[in-house]
């Protein structure tokens, strides 16, 4: 019985979530096909369709080669498309899609599909994230002052679903509100004897199905959305996961992530971010928030750290070598608690480094880069595409 009516809860949140990507899109067509632009000749009204102007696409493909203290030497094919399409895209900036398969020295896996897709004068932003994985990772339970003893390797088996849409709010101002549903399952399918989640300590232990829709709201005028030189991003996340949605676990949660760009020099740029999450409810310990990684607390392993709240900042000083390479120093510093309030510099992380950029589009500036960070008695190496942040 428990069975059955487990199957009939999957089947209902799969049901939903394609009904809401199915809207995704229709939504999608019809911006796609409903911009037109009317002109005159000698006197006469002409109605050209996107389909008159030609394709504007830029298409990378590398073999994906990385590095970082989670994954060890990673391998895999990846492409990135970069596209303005027609008339729809002639006044937005480029949009992107990133689809990849990954395959790592600890027999970890990753196949994804990325898109993030500017219409009509940047007044529309479609975003998804489309995931299969199945990734051994490693995990000190949960608080910030988990000792080093209690290290555990686990894996879990995760397929993903998010689709959101966004409008801008007014026509001069990049202000972006919207929705979006999160359909994501957890399987924990090997852990270590005797260890947290083996003896199912820890909320999430066995995983689950997380299911629910969400707000989403960003403020963007960067110059550049791979290397920016210039302007502010805000973006904002509420979450609701229910067991009306399907959710096997009842959470909110609330994601603040604020970055600022700022040119110090000829082609020097000081980027800076801040970030905030807090969750309330009962949160699986694979969703907690989390400081450490490539992009947050370089040199601490993702995940080191996991609570309720996080409170986190770190800034960058990025500066041109040479042709098409470039260097950055950087530091970051976060605490987490599991109330709020309780969040103090008593249980500060911190980690600092340098790396170096290769400019691997010059068009678009987007970059490799390889990073060496340091914190209290730990370190890291990252060899990655794109920017921390």
């Amino acid at each position: 019985m428990l069975f059955s009516t487990e199957n009939k809860r999957i089947k209902k949140t799969v049901r939903a979530g394609t009904v809401f990507l199915c809207l995704f899109l229709m939504v999608l067509t019809s911006s796609l096909f409903s911009q037109q632009t009317v002109v005159k000749k000698d006197g006469q009204q002409i109605v050209i369709s996107e389909e008159s102007e030609p394709d504007r696409m830029g298409l990378t493909l590398l073999p994906i080669i990385y590095y970082t203290p989670e994954t060890r030497l990673a391998f895999g094919l990846g492409s990135l498309i970069t596209y303005r399409f027609g008339l729809v895209f002639k006044k937005a900036r480029p949009s992107t899609m990133f689809l990849g398969a990954i395959y790592t020295q600890l027999k970890q896996f990753t196949l994804q599909i990325k898109p993030e897709i500017y219409l009509n004068d940047n007044s529309l932003f479609l975003a998804g994230n489309f995931m299969a994985e199945r990734f051994p990772t490693k995990l000190w339970g949960i608080g910030p002052n988990t000792a080093d003893e209690m290290e555990e390797v686990y894996t879990p088996q995760r397929f993903l679903m998010e689709v959101g849409l966004q409008q801008r709010l007014g026509r001069d101002l990049p202000l972006y509100l919207g929705l979006k549903y999160r359909l994501e399952s957890t399987k924990i399918v090997e852990t270590e004897p005797g260890k947290l989640l083996d003896q199912d300590l820890v909320l999430g232990s066995r995983g689950g199905l997380l299911s629910g829709p969400g707000l989403a709201a960003s403020y963007d005028n960067r110059d550049n959305i791979f290397y920016p030189n210039s302007g502010l991003y805000l973006q904002a996340n509420l979450n609701w996961n229910d067991h009306f949605f399907g959710s096997d676990y009842d959470f909110l949660s609330f994601q603040f992530d604020l970055r600022n760009y700022h040119l110090v020099g000829e082609d020097q740029v000081l980027a800076v971010q801040a970030l905030a999450e807090t969750n309330t409810g009962d949160v699986p310990f694979y969703r907690l928030a989390r400081l450490g990684g490539d992009s947050l607390l370089r040199g601490f392993y993702n995940g080191r750290f996991r609570d309720m709240n996080l409170v986190a900042f770190q800034a960058e000083y990025r500066f041109p070598v040479w042709k098409r390479l470039g260097a950055v120093v950087f530091g970051a510093m976060g605490s987490l608690a599991n109330r709020f309030r309780d969040i103090s510099f008593d249980n500060l992380k911190y980690a600092a480094g340098f790396g170096l950029r290769f400019k691997i589009i010059p068009k678009e500036n987007a970059n490799l880069r390889v990073d060496l960070a340091f914190g209290p008695g730990t370190y890291g190496i990252y060899f990655k595409a794109g920017e921390s942040f």
